[in-house]
């Protein structure tokens, strides 16, 4: 078994390797085609994805792939790379159960400094498998803020699995005492930001977002190059997806946010809820609290029935705490390689000194 660049040449072993998979009951698979459709290679980009596949004579049995980006570590730039949707045919044939392995290792040997984000839980295969190699992990917390209480309710489909749980919240909804307690709640934790910041839309990053990145940057043990160019690159203005916000106060530019706005359709959390979900943000030091607060504003007049958005950073948690936020259970763990890790040590100390958001991982899918 070998880990090899995916190449026009194994397409006929994908397929196959789909089919497999498939008819042992699992959905995923690999993308059929060598060339991502996110984040391609291009000349002179330095973010950018690679595919690589696990072969051997027999035909393609797995794979991972690597988005390579441009990081800030300790005060200088560094290259490194996201560890994602590592596949083994092994969790279907035991045959092929050291496939998880393989890839791992190989992208470990291609890029030490490599990290991951995401996985669901720490029991996971993928999570486990990481845990063997020494990676360390720490759950980017999930924060959460309910902006229409009674249609929240009645659709938050996490909370309304059990039949009395459901009545319960039914009630709540109808007798108006939950919309009563949840906005109390919510108004009792929020602080004012002490800025006067209001929020524009923008279409695409400017010199601003260079100014920003530049002079808060230093703010953060390891933080992703947000520099215009790479921020036009991973949400550029032809995807029509992405919500850009400019948060200026009476001096300039403060801060930055990029925001979803979906109406869910049947999602196992989320129900038919309409969602706003914050997943990126840059402030100047001082100021998140003030982006929170803009881009918290703006949604809310849009009409979603609660905003969402995962953190990690100590400063970006304060400021959502502070714009009435509630913190409820995450399933996005930000998980660095040894190497990696070293760097950041004591890691437990030091984790939440990392700005990891959803931006960072496999982008905002699932919202």
């Amino acid at each position: 078994m070998r880990i090899e660049p995916y190449a026009e040449t194994h397409v006929a072993g994908v397929k196959a390797f789909n089919r497999r998979m498939r008819d042992k009951g699992t959905r995923q698979e690999i993308a059929e085609h060598p060339v991502p459709e996110w984040l391609p290679p291009a000349a002179g980009e330095t973010l950018y994805q690679e595919l690589f596949v696990a072969v051997d004579e027999a035909g393609v049995h797995g794979g991972y792939i690597l988005k390579h980006q441009s990081f800030w570590l300790d005060g200088q730039e560094v290259r490194t790379a996201d560890y994602r949707y590592p596949l083994s045919e092994g969790i279907v044939d035991s045959r092929y159960g050291m496939v998880g392995m393989l890839t791992v290792k190989d992208a470990m040997r291609r890029q030490p400094l490599a990290f991951g984000l995401g996985m669901g839980s720490r029991n996971e295969p993928v999570a486990r498998l990481l845990k063997i190699v020494k990676w360390q992990m720490a759950d980017c917390p999930f924060f959460f803020r309910i902006c229409r209480p009674k249609r929240f309710l009645r659709g938050i489909e996490h909370l309304r699995r059990r039949p009395l749980r459901r009545r319960l919240l039914d009630l709540l909804a109808w007798t108006g005492v939950g919309t009563v307690a949840i906005l109390g709640l919510q108004t009792a934790r929020t602080l004012t930001s002490g800025r006067d910041a209001h929020a524009g839309t923008v279409l695409e990053f400017e010199a601003w977002a260079d100014e920003i990145w530049e002079r808060s940057r230093r703010e953060y043990r390891f933080i992703a190059v947000r520099t215009a160019h790479e921020l036009n690159r991973l949400y550029p203005k032809a995807d029509s997806r992405f919500c850009r916000i400019l948060i200026r106060d009476a001096e300039g530019p403060v801060g930055w946010a990029v925001f979803l706005d979906t109406a869910m359709k049947d999602h196992k959390q989320f129900g038919n809820l309409r969602v706003g979900s914050i997943v990126d943000c840059l402030a100047l030091p001082g100021a998140e609290a003030a982006v929170v607060s803009a881009t918290t504003n703006k949604l809310s007049r849009r009409g979603v029935d609660m905003i969402v958005s995962n953190q990690l950073h100590h400063a970006w948690c304060t400021a959502f705490r502070k714009n009435g936020y509630l913190r409820g259970p995450s399933n996005f763990i930000f998980t660095a390689a040894p190497q990696l890790a070293a760097q950041l040590q004591p890691f437990s100390e030091n984790a939440d000194k990392v700005h990891m958001t959803r931006g960072d991982g496999d982008g905002p899918i699932n919202l």
